[in-house]
C-alpha cells in the first residue's frame, strides 16, 4: 500500500478517535457545535499526520529523545495535569458505562501525551536562529511603535481608561493623601505624579501602554540581537500588538498591569543573563536595570518580594563567577526596599497591608468544611464561631471568592491575629481531619490558576470595559470615537462569550510557557529553566493565596508566553563567544 495512503489513513483514525475522546472529556459531545467538532478533527488529524511522518522518517531520533528520563517524566506529568485542567468540571472522571468512560479517559490521556512528546521533540529540532548580530538600540522604539498604535485604539474606545473599585481606591488616595499599602502605595504615588501633569486616568493608561510596549520592543530587540531573523521578529511583534488581551489590559488602572510588565521585563533580563552565560552582567548599567526591575517587582505586589528572593538566591548560586556583582545588586535592592517600606512609609504615614488577605485558602477551607458538616470538635466549632458565626460560614461561602466572608461586617479577624499560632494549629488540625474537603476547597479557590476548563458553577473575572459608575469623582467612560467603541466592544464581547476557554483562562498560557521552557531546556540545558522561573513563581505564589478568579493576577503569563515562543528556538551556543554590552 502506498505509504502516503497509510499516513492518511492513520491520521484520519487518530483524528477521529482523539476528537471524540477529548471533546467528550472536555464537555458533552452532543452539546458541542458541529463546526467545533469538524475544526478539532482537522487539527488533530493534521497533527496525527505530522507525527506519523516524523516517526516514520526519524524513528531512531524519536526513540533516542523519548528515552531521556527527564523528558519522559515531564511528558507523563504535564499530560496528566493538562488532562485534568481540560476535564469537564461538572462530570465524574469516568462517565457513562465503565468501558466507555475508561476508553475516553485513556484515549484522551494518550492523545495529549503523544502530542506533548512530539511537540517537545520536533520543536527542539527546529532552529530559526542564526548567530549573534548587531542591532541598533533604536530598534527598541521602532518595535514599540506598533503595539503603541494598536493598544491606543482601546484607549480611544474606552477613554479615559478602565477602572474598577480597586482602581478607585488609588484614585481616592491621590485626593485624600490618606495612603494605604493594601493596594501598593508606590502605584498610587505613580498615579499622583502623572496626574499632577494632567488630572485624568488617561495619562496613566497611556503611560502603561507606552511602558509595556517598550518592554515588548526591548524583548524583540534582544531576540533579533541573539539571532532570530528580523522577519520572524516582526511577525512576533505584529501578533503581540494585535492580540486583544494585550490591548485591553494596559488601559486598566490596576497595579497588576505594571506588576505583570515588570515580570515580563524580568524574564527578558534573565534571558539576557542565561543566553550569554552571565556575560551580560559585566555592564554596571545592566546591573542597575536589573536592580530597578527587581525593586519594582518587590514593591508592586505583595507576592513580588518572595519572587525576587528566590530568584536572587538562585542567581547567586548559578552564576558564582559574578558573585560580587550580584551580591551588591541584591544588597542594593534589599536596602532600597526597606528604606522605602520603612522610613519613607512612616514619613508618608502609609497604613500597612491587611495580613488577612494572605489567608484566602484557609478561609475557604474552613467555610467548605463547615458547609459540608465536616468533622469538627466542639473547641474548633467555638473558635470558628468566634471568627464568624457558624451559620454564616455556610450562608456566605462561595467556592471561588472569599469576599462574601472577609468583607462581611461580622467577620472578626482580630480573633485570628490575637493568637495567630492558635489559628494555624486549628487550621492544620481541621484540614488533617477533613483532608478530602480541604482539597476540594483548595482546588475550587485556585481554579483560575490551574484549570483551563472553567467550572460550571464558577466564573472568570476578565477585563474591565468601563469606569465603575459609583464613584465620587465624576469619572465615566467617554469614548473618543463611537464607531471605534462599537467595533472594539463587540469584538471583546465575542471573545468573552465564545473564547473565554481557553483565551481568558491563565492556565492556557502557563501550559504554553511550560512547554516552551521545556523545549528551551532540551536545546540549552537546565539553566534555561531560570528564564521561565519568575512567571512560574508568580503563578506558584498565587496558588498559595489567590483571593478570587481574576485573570489580571496572571496577565504576566500572556506577555511571557509571547516572548517564550520566540526564545525557545534560540540556540545559546551560537552566541557564547560574544560579550554583549547592550
Amino acid at each position: 500500500m502506498n505509504r502516503y495512503l497509510i499516513s492518511l489513513i492513520f491520521s484520519i483514525l487518530f483524528g477521529a478517535l482523539s476528537t471524540a475522546s477529548l471533546i467528550s472529556w472536555y464537555q458533552k459531545l452532543d452539546h458541542t457545535l458541529l463546526i467545533v467538532i469538524v475544526f478539532t478533527f482537522i487539527v488533530l488529524s493534521t497533527l496525527g499526520y505530522l507525527m506519523f511522518i516524523s516517526i516514520r522518517n526519524n524513528p531512531e531520533l524519536i526513540l533516542q529523545k523519548i528515552k531521556r528520563l527527564p523528558l519522559l517524566v515531564f511528558g507523563i506529568i504535564f499530560s496528566f495535569v493538562l488532562l485534568w485542567s481540560l476535564k469537564d468540571p461538572s462530570a465524574t472522571p469516568i462517565q457513562g458505562s465503565l468501558l466507555t468512560g475508561s476508553a475516553v479517559l485513556v484515549l484522551s490521556y494518550l492523545t495529549l501525551f503523544f502530542i506533548v512528546c512530539w511537540l517537545m521533540i520536533s520543536l527542539s529540532n527546529i532552529s530559526i536562529s542564526g548567530k549573534y548580530t548587531e542591532a541598533s538600540k533604536w530598534k527598541i522604539i521602532i518595535y514599540a511603535l506598533l503595539p503603541i498604535f494598536f493598544w491606543s485604539i482601546y484607549l480611544v474606545a474606552y477613554y479615559p481608561g478602565t477602572m474598577t473599585p480597586d482602581s478607585l481606591l488609588h484614585w481616592e488616595q491621590i485626593h485624600t493623601y490618606d495612603f494605604s499599602n493594601w493596594h501598593p502605595v508606590v502605584y498610587t504615588w505613580y498615579i499622583m505624579l502623572l496626574t499632577s501633569i494632567w488630572k485624568t486616568p488617561a495619562i496613566v493608561a497611556f503611560s502603561q501602554i507606552v511602558i509595556l510596549a517598550l518592554f515588548g520592543g526591548y524583548g524583540a530587540y534582544r531576540l533579533e540581537k541573539t539571532g532570530l531573523s528580523t522577519t520572524w521578529v516582526w511577525i512576533g511583534v505584529l501578533l503581540f500588538s494585535a492580540y486583544p488581551l494585550n490591548g485591553i489590559f494596559p488601559i486598566a488602572i490596576w497595579k497588576d498591569i505594571f506588576f505583570s510588565g515588570f515580570i515580563f521585563l524580568f524574564t527578558i533580563l534573565i534571558y539576557n543573563i542565561v543566553s550569554t552565560n552571565g556575560r551580560w552582567l559585566h555592564s554596571p548599567w545592566h546591573l542597575l536595570i536589573l536592580a530597578i526591575n527587581a525593586l519594582a517587582i518587590s514593591l508592586m505586589r505583595s507576592n513580588g518580594l518572595p519572587i525576587f528572593a528566590v530568584m536572587a538566591v538562585l542567581l547567586l548560586i548559578v552564576y558564582r563567577a559574578y558573585l560580587l556583582r550580584l551580591f551588591v545588586t541584591v544588597l542594593f535592592v534589599v536596602t532600597c526596599y526597606f528604606l522605602i517600606t520603612g522610613p519613607l512609609f512612616n514619613y508618608m504615614e502609609v497604613r500597612g497591608t491587611d495580613p488577612n488577605e494572605a489567608l484566602s485558602i484557609p478561609t475557604q477551607q474552613f467555610a467548605h468544611i463547615v458547609s459540608e458538616d465536616g468533622d469538627l470538635t466542639q473547641e474548633q466549632r467555638a473558635y470558628l464561631d468566634d471568627i464568624f458565626p457558624l451559620e454564616l460560614w455556610e450562608e456566605n461561602y462561595d467556592p471561588y471568592i472569599t469576599n462574601p466572608i472577609k468583607f462581611s461586617g461580622k467577620y472578626d479577624k482580630d480573633v485570628i491575629f490575637d493568637d495567630f499560632g492558635y489559628y494555624l494549629k486549628t487550621w492544620a488540625s481541621v484540614v488533617s481531619n477533613n483532608f478530602g474537603l480541604a482539597v476540594e476547597a483548595y482546588l475550587d479557590q485556585t481554579s483560575i490558576i490551574w484549570q483551563i476548563n472553567q467550572p460550571e458553577d464558577g466564573y472568570t473575572s476578565t477585563y474591565a470595559r468601563n469606569v465603575y459608575l459609583y464613584n465620587d469623582y465624576d469619572l465615566k467612560t467617554d469614548p473618543l470615537h463611537s464607531g471605534v467603541y462599537k467595533v472594539v466592544n463587540s469584538y471583546l464581547e465575542k471573545i468573552k462569550t465564545y473564547l473565554l476557554e481557553p483565551l481568558l483562562r491563565p492556565a492556557f498560557y502557563t501550559a504554553i510557557i511550560l512547554l516552551a521552557g521545556t523545549v528551551l531546556t532540551i536545546r540549552n540545558g537546565a539553566k534555561a529553566l531560570l528564564i521561565i522561573l519568575p512567571v512560574l513563581l508568580n503563578t506558584g505564589t498565587m496558588l498559595l493565596a489567590t483571593p478570587a478568579q481574576d485573570f489580571r493576577y496572571q496577565f504576566a503569563n500572556v506577555l511571557v508566553a509571547f516572548i517564550m515562543v520566540g526564545v525557545m528556538f534560540i540556540d545559546f551556543d551560537s552566541n557564547k563567544k560574544k560579550v554583549q554590552h547592550e
